[in-house]
Formats: C-alpha cells, structure tokens, sequence
C-alpha cells in the first residue's frame, strides 16, 4: 500500500474541516501526567482521504532529556490522530503514552519529508 501524500493544513486552502470536527492548532499536548509538553502548531492531512492523519507539536522549552534546537530550527513531534484524545471543552490534546519526562524518547520530526521508517517508529514508541 501507497504511503499518503500528507499536506500541511494552511497550504490546503479548500479543505474543509468535517462539521463538528475541532480545530486543535494552538491547544496544549498533555501527557499521562496531566501536565503540557507541546503545542499543536500544524494538522497534516491527506488531500486524497480527506482527513488530518497527524498533529504537529512544537516540544515545549526545558523538557527533561530533550536537547535544546539548533540554530533557526526548533524541536517538533508528528503524533497520529489516532494515538491522542482530543478535549473540545478545555481545549486539550491528551497523549496518555507520553510525558514530559518521556517525550525524549520519541522519534523527532526534523523535516516536511516524512522517512519511510518514521511512522513505525512513532507507533512503537506510543506501543501502539
């Protein structure tokens, strides 16, 4: 099976969200522990489906394990929609598989180009 080709949601300008579907871009990650390690900055979708398969969080400054960005580049993670509930009244993600001390250990997402071997990496570091 063909991977999806994903765009970013802002370069999408005739796709529609589903009705009664949120929008999460700006809403806090929170891990198990309840507390925030990220913000979603991003949804990826595939134009063909027609549905957002990622949220693309911008890692918070600080987290324990995780290595300041580089020059002109900052710390992202690609988590699937699959793997994260979202909370439409508080305006929350909740990733129970992660948290700010564990978030280190997952596979970063450096580029708009996804490698091939990213996404098996994200569902085994989520143990989904």
């Amino acid at each position: 099976m063909q991977a999806p080709i994903l765009r970013r949601l802002r370069d999408l300008p005739n796709f529609e969200m589903a009705t009664g579907d949120p929008d999460p871009r700006g809403w806090p990650v929170r891990g198990r522990d309840g507390h925030a390690f990220g913000t979603v900055q991003e949804l990826l979708v595939d134009p063909v489906s027609q549905r957002v398969l990622y949220l693309n969080v911008q890692l918070a400054e600080g987290l324990p394990g995780v290595p300041p960005p580089g020059p002109h580049a900052d710390r992202r993670i690609l988590l699937p929609l699959s793997a994260v509930n979202l909370d439409t009244e508080g305006s929350n993600v909740f990733v129970t598989a992660l948290s700010r001390d564990t978030v280190h250990s997952y596979p970063p997402f450096v580029d708009f180009m996804l490698p091939p071997d990213l996404e098996d990496a994200m569902l085994r570091a989520l143990a989904v």
